[in-house]
């Protein structure tokens, strides 16, 4: 049901209650993210989570945060519980695994990705995204990018627009999205939400590390 890869902790992120992170560079990088997150505290209670992760889940914040994760899964709670506490315990920096019966899908197949974080209490980052299909298998398969490709990847996990990261990386508008358009084809991905969303799930972008990276073993030389 699930696998396993060892990754660095993310950096601070402070809970209060167990339920809403402080202002922070990481908690504001959750509320803008396109894609499905959400963050766990002690006892893996739902702390926080972005627009997106609610609308999957299909549920009011105010009905669900500070409840136990696990037991908004109705298929396989036990399993999830004991590998997200590996996590929690620090015996694994990361789990990665598929689950059904989270979220208005219900017998929807999801992939979540849980990263240990270094912060005041237990910590966790999830990622929820669809079970990869063959768009997203051929994206695991390309394991590299140039250069410009994973400043631009990692420019709009950011959240930054084409407009400034033209200013950033010394590239024209146009210029940018022609290279965004690119990887959009590379990785058969619709949108920049679905090009990053593939990114995060096949480890191309280490969603534990601020901003985003791609990390150099997967840069082409």
């Amino acid at each position: 049901m699930a696998g396993i890869r060892t990754i660095s902790p993310i950096g601070k992120w402070a809970f209060d209650a167990g339920r809403t992170a402080r202002p922070g560079i990481i908690s504001e990088f959750v509320e803008v993210a396109d894609m499905p997150l959400a963050a766990l505290s002690a006892g893996l209670r739902l702390g926080g989570g972005n627009a997106a992760f609610f609308r999957l889940l299909g549920r009011r914040p105010a009905d669900v945060l500070g409840e136990s994760f696990p037991e908004l899964v109705t298929a396989g709670p036990d399993h999830l519980r004991d590998r997200l506490n590996r996590v929690a315990e620090g015996w694994e920096q990361r789990f990665r695994g598929s689950v059904t019966g989270l979220g208005s899908g219900g017998a929807d197949r999801l992939t979540i990705v849980a990263g240990r974080m270094r912060a005041p209490g237990t910590a966790i980052l999830l990622t929820v995204l669809p079970e990869a299909g063959p768009a997203a298998a051929r994206a695991e398969q390309l394991s590299s990018v140039n250069d410009i490709e994973a400043k631009i990847l990692q420019g709009i996990a950011s959240g930054l627009s084409s407009l400034e990261m033209a200013d950033k990386f010394y590239l024209s508008r146009q210029g940018i999205d022609y290279h965004v358009a690119r990887l959009q084809r590379k990785f058969k991905a619709r949108n920049r939400v679905e090009l990053v969303s593939r990114a995060f799930a096949t480890g191309l972008l280490d969603s534990t590390a601020w901003p985003p990276r791609v990390p150099e073993s997967r840069r082409a030389s």
